[in-house]
């Protein structure tokens, strides 16, 4: 499918309720210190697919060389041989948090709001919609430099195809830059919204 019309469709599906009924900011209380201690310090998220052709390995490398903050990723670890392979290598390290997605929405929106980086490693359409919502949320994001993610974000993504590429946005991103790449984020998903239900 074209990825035009794939990314269309996807947001005539979204509406503006759905998205405000899925995508709700949450503070952090004290039973999620306790489930999560990293969220006393800075972290970035990412939920995904754990399917080879998305190279989350490299995405978990960039990471530990980077060695400044942890990678909180999402996903369904025990799903087939790559995502077990990963989970054998990561479940112990400090710097990746691997997370079962069978979790509340409040608690996947409590970590979506307070996290410093939205990461997205999709190499294709991501039937999830969950960078999408991360738009919508005003998250930061550092999306892997493919024809959708490229597309659904407008160019206004910050991207990367190899580690040491994502080495280099996480170097430069201080906090100032970050939340106003949320903003952008936050600004072309309603723009885009907005045009298409104005037609329908």
């Amino acid at each position: 499918m074209n990825v035009n019309v794939f990314i269309k469709e996807q947001l005539l599906e979204m509406s503006q309720k759905l998205l405000n009924d899925h995508c709700n900011h949450e503070i952090i209380q004290t039973k999620d210190h306790t489930l999560f201690p990293f969220l006393y310090g800075k972290y970035a998220l990412m939920i995904t697919e754990p399917e080879p052709e998305n190279d989350i390995h490299i995405v978990f490398d960039g990471f530990e060389k980077f060695n400044q903050y942890p990678l909180i990723a999402i996903g369904n670890w025990k799903a087939n041989a790559y995502g077990q392979a990963l989970y054998e290598r990561y479940q112990n390290s400090y710097l990746i948090k691997l997370i079962d997605p069978q979790i509340q929405l409040r608690t996947l929106n409590m970590l979506r709001t307070n996290c410093f980086i939205y990461i997205d490693s999709h190499h294709q359409e991501d039937t999830s919609a969950s960078l999408l919502e991360a738009m919508y949320m005003q998250l930061p994001i550092i999306a892997y430099a493919s024809d959708y993610n490229k597309t659904l974000t407008q160019n206004n993504a910050m991207f990367f195809k190899h580690s040491n590429e994502l080495m280099e946005v996480l170097y430069s991103l201080h906090p100032s830059k970050a939340a106003n790449y949320g903003v952008l984020m936050k600004q072309t998903i309603s723009s885009q919204l907005e045009k298409l239900h104005l037609m329908h």
